[in-house]
């Protein structure tokens, strides 16, 4: 399913709202957007045919609802998908990383309708300018593709990308990612790094880039194996990189070893403007795309936005990971106004003290949360979604000897409450108003 046959779909469920008239890509279209998203259910996607009086039309909010992520997974529901999760881990053996370490061979001779665009000029693209201090315009669904320059092994990541000039982008990968290891490796050998970024496609892929899975795992792969869904590869024209035929848009190039500039201002998650000054520098070397080719966006800011659908989607992978590597573990809740930095609520069965301590710094040692801002961990008891009752319980069982904190992350212990001391009402007086609720007369 590429991007144009999604849209169809979205047409067919009355989930895509088309804008005729002219709009500026300069804060207009992403103020329309964040309007968009606040309305009931995330309301529509949105398709604009004419930006900035140009030939290429843009698409935004594409996985803003529950109805459209869940199309999006190929999936009729986020619960559909979570079942397709947890299938496919039960077909495999080993840890969680074990079970995602897929072999990645692809051939990449399948047809494709990209065309080189003679002459390319980047500002010319109808790019995004979101918030009015923003510092340029932004690629904000650009699948950064990039591989190990000594193991060959590929990384599929969702990075902001800033125009910098006609030929020119920076592409903000944060240190840690999989992109900037590549880079890391490239830097030490005096070589530069290939990449490609990849606008349009199977908008499962949006998915797949943002997804917590381990080092080394083949997003392309783990899509073959978990949906039965092969992504056919054309091989790039100026780098050695392989990336889907069916794309809008391709920008290929490379970035030079010492090549760094500055990146922002930029309005992020955190509702304020970040600036970068050492962000890589993309030198790019050509430019593709499909005949009246589509531009994908998203817009990026404090909450509500869309982006935090794709968290439900994380969720639920990390959800079916710690069944297997942290089967203590029995159920867990990421705030949707958190998620960019893993804050989690975890649901554990009764531990020690000792055995919650151990368990909090192996999550920190190795896991999709090992960078989590904040995790609080409760007993199964509480409805750990509820912020309401998380909330309370978490205030009082809160006690120094009870919060860890590891370089800038923090956990709180708030399990150990004895059952046999809860305040609940007794079953019997229960059972008496069930049988008396008419002699009442309260309803």
């Amino acid at each position: 399913m590429d991007l144009r046959q999604y849209l169809k779909k979205l047409v067919e469920l009355s989930a895509l709202s088309k804008v005729k008239a002219p709009v500026d890509s300069n804060l207009e279209l992403a103020a329309l957007c964040r309007r968009e998203f606040k309305k009931p259910n995330g309301g529509s996607a949105l398709f604009f045919s004419s930006v900035d009086d140009g030939a290429i039309p843009v698409v935004a909010n594409l996985f803003g609802s529950y109805q459209r992520l869940g199309l999006l997974l190929h999936s009729n529901s986020l619960s559909h998908f979570s079942d397709k999760l947890s299938h496919y881990f039960k077909q495999q053996k080993g840890s969680a990383r074990e079970r995602l370490q897929l072999p990645g061979k692809f051939s990449a001779g399948a047809q494709t309708t990209l065309q080189l665009v003679e002459g390319f000029d980047l500002t010319r693209l109808p790019v995004i300018r979101s918030w009015p201090a923003e510092g340029g315009r932004y690629l904000t669904l650009a699948l950064t593709l990039t591989q190990n320059p000594q193991t060959g092994t590929m990384n599929l990541g969702l990075y902001r990308a800033q125009i910098i000039s006609a030929h020119s982008l920076a592409v903000n990968f944060a240190p840690g990612s999989g992109a900037a290891e590549h880079l890391a490796v490239a830097r030490e050998s005096d070589k530069s790094l290939p990449i490609s970024l990849i606008l349009g496609s199977d908008p499962i892929l949006f998915w797949l880039a943002a997804a917590p899975l381990p080092k080394g795992c083949n997003e392309f792969a783990f899509c073959r194996a978990l949906l039965n869904l092969d992504i056919n590869l054309t091989q790039c024209i100026s780098q050695p990189l392989q990336v889907p035929t069916d794309a809008e848009i391709v920008i290929e190039g490379e970035i030079r070893p010492d090549e760094v500039v500055v990146e922002g201002p930029f309005g992020n998650h955190t509702g304020q403007y970040v600036t970068r000054r050492d962000c890589p520098l993309m030198q790019v070397t050509a430019v593709r795309h499909r005949p009246q080719p589509i531009l994908p966006v998203t817009v990026v800011g404090p909450p509500p936005s869309e982006n935090v659908y794709l968290a439900k989607a994380n969720e639920a992978l990390i959800r079916e990971m710690f069944k297997i590597d942290y089967p203590q573990v029995t159920d867990l809740w990421m705030p949707q106004e958190t998620f960019f930095h893993n804050v989690a609520i975890l649901a554990i069965k009764p531990q020690t003290a000792a055995q919650v301590k151990e368990l909090v710094y192996a999550l920190w040692q190795e896991s999709p949360f090992s960078n989590s801002r904040l995790l609080v961990l409760l007993d199964e008891d509480i409805a750990i979604s509820s912020p309401t009752q998380s909330w309370w319980r978490t205030i009082n069982r809160l006690k120094s000897e009870r919060v860890y904190q590891d370089n800038g992350r923090t956990a709180i212990d708030a399990t150990g409450v004895d059952p046999s001391t809860l305040v609940v009402e007794d079953q019997q007086t229960q059972e008496l108003l069930l049988q008396r609720q008419n002699e009442y007369d309260l309803t």
